[in-house]
């Protein structure tokens, strides 16, 4: 499942209003329902679409963020692995490295790679990167 986080209802109600038009499956994932699951069997083109969408949408919620006079308070970003024991685990992130990420690589790409960073945290692998893995 695709998790999408969001910081604002307006911002989140049109993302899912998007999703109800392109008929793709979707869930609270929270008490606050600020974030967003999305089904993973979805056709190349709506993943793409709601990845655009997704993008854009962050974009006005940092422009409202910013407008508000708490704006640096409010101002958060993290990612959602899964931990070799299968639980969850938010990762916090710095806002303005996300920013900067969020301008080259999407928001899927962000949450691979923080995964792979805790797998090899947990699992400590220390062998020599030339080593051949099987």
């Amino acid at each position: 499942m695709y998790e999408y986080v969001f910081f604002d209802e307006g911002i989140r109600d049109h993302f899912t209003g998007d999703l109800k038009l392109r008929g793709v499956e979707h869930q609270l994932l929270d008490e606050d329902g600020l974030l967003i699951g999305v089904s993973e069997d979805i056709s190349d083109e709506d993943s793409d679409a709601i990845d655009d969408l997704y993008d854009r949408l962050l974009q006005q919620n940092g422009e409202l963020m910013e407008q508000g006079e708490d704006a640096l308070e409010l101002n958060v970003a993290g990612v959602q692995i899964q931990l070799a024991d299968g639980s969850p685990c938010t990762i916090r992130l710095d806002t303005e490295l996300v920013s900067r990420l969020m301008s080259v690589i999407s928001m899927e790409e962000l949450r691979d790679l923080c995964q792979t960073i805790s797998e090899g945290v947990e699992l400590r692998d220390n062998s020599p990167l030339c080593h051949i893995l099987d």
